[in-house]
């Protein structure tokens, strides 16, 4: 029973006599009696199968399909790549020799699947391996790179500790340079700071505004290729950028005084690059973990197939023999039979003619 059927109030056993094409027939069946509104506490499911029969392969066929699904909706596969299982197609003498009951065409048909999926287990394997390598390589490079930004930000902190502290706020006194003049209020300094953004002429170049906290300071108007906008840089051992808006001082500020927050993110990169690093020697270093399987399974495939096909063989040989006979045979048969009609004697006219006269 199938979509439409409402009877599942009742419904106590379900029998299976034939084996769809689809998982998710199957799982209909069980819907119509394993669900909400059963009066049945317990049911059971029934599913029939013969064996020496296609039915073997039909099952095989609907664990393939549902695996595949599954990898779909649950994402517990390595696998990257997949086949359509709908496309699988049996030749006309794996479909004889399934009548026929032999187990080794079972066997191969599984063999088939368990080879083609264990190879892209292989190949995903392969995969990784050449990812970590370029990991391995690159290595050196990235981590001199993040040691040198290392190196830089703690320059900067230490010639930020050098500098005189407000005891109010608890940071450095404050004290920008735009153009030559020095602003140690913020409040001329945010005008003045705003009054040379709007002097910035050419996008994406950086404009030179002066120097704050001894840390030359500039500005970049960017163009929409470039996320658009307004950019100011920091520039010591270090960058340090902000993105400016409407409060830019403190967002000034902000970019040069979370310094400690940079180095601690920096080292972060730095540990996880390394244990990356680790970990790409050591899959590097692995095999394929199941490689031995699909070797013994690759071995066992092309034995079977070399005796299915010398039994193929031997079957045609000894198969009984029966003369056919093409259409031309037939036609040709079909002429030479009129030609020899028509070359059969007749009676002579005159002789009639005689007989004809005597009677009279």
């Amino acid at each position: 029973m199938g979509t439409g059927t409402n009877v599942q109030k009742k419904l106590i056993a379900v029998h299976d006599l034939d084996i769809p094409w689809r998982p998710a027939d199957l799982e209909q069946r069980a819907g119509r009696i394993i669900r909400q509104g059963n009066e049945n506490k317990k049911v059971q499911i029934f599913r029939y199968v013969t064996k020496g029969t296609f039915d073997a392969y039909s099952y095989q066929t609907l664990e393939n399909k549902q695996r595949f699904i599954s990898q779909i909706m649950t994402s517990k596969t390595p696998a990257r790549k997949c086949e359509d299982v709908d496309q699988q197609a049996l030749t006309y003498s794996e479909i004889k020799a399934l009548c026929t009951g032999d187990e080794r065409v079972k066997e191969k048909l599984m063999l088939e699947n368990d080879v083609k999926e264990l190879r892209v287990l292989a190949a995903e394997h392969k995969n990784t391996v050449y990812e970590m390598e370029d990991k391995i390589k690159d290595f050196p490079e990235k981590e001199k790179k993040l040691m040198a930004i290392l190196d830089d930000l703690h320059t900067d902190r230490e010639a930020l500790r050098k500098l005189p502290i407000d005891p109010e706020t608890k940071r450095p006194v404050f004290s920008i340079t735009i153009g030559e003049t020095v602003y140690t209020d913020k409040t001329e300094a945010g005008k003045a700071f705003n009054e040379a953004l709007g002097n910035i002429k050419y996008a994406d170049t950086p404009t030179k505004i002066g120097s704050f906290q001894g840390f030359e300071l500039t500005a970049t108007l960017n163009s929409s290729m470039n996320g658009g906008g307004l950019t100011a840089c920091l520039k010591g051992a270090a960058s340090h950028t902000a993105k400016l808006n409407v409060q830019n001082i403190p967002r000034i500020e902000s970019a040069l005084y979370n310094i400690d927050g940079r180095i601690e993110n920096v080292r972060e990169s730095l540990a996880k690059l390394r244990l990356d690093f680790a970990e790409a020697q050591k899959i590097v270093a692995e095999p394929f973990p199941q490689q031995a399987e699909l070797e013994s399974k690759e071995e066992r495939l092309a034995t079977l197939t070399e005796e299915l096909n010398q039994a193929a063989i031997e079957a045609k040989k000894n198969a009984p023999k029966r003369e056919q006979t093409c259409y031309f045979e037939r036609a040709k048969m079909r002429k030479e039979a009129k030609r020899v009609a028509m070359q059969k004697p007749k009676a002579p006219k005159d002789k009639a003619k005689n007989k004809h006269q005597g009677l009279e």
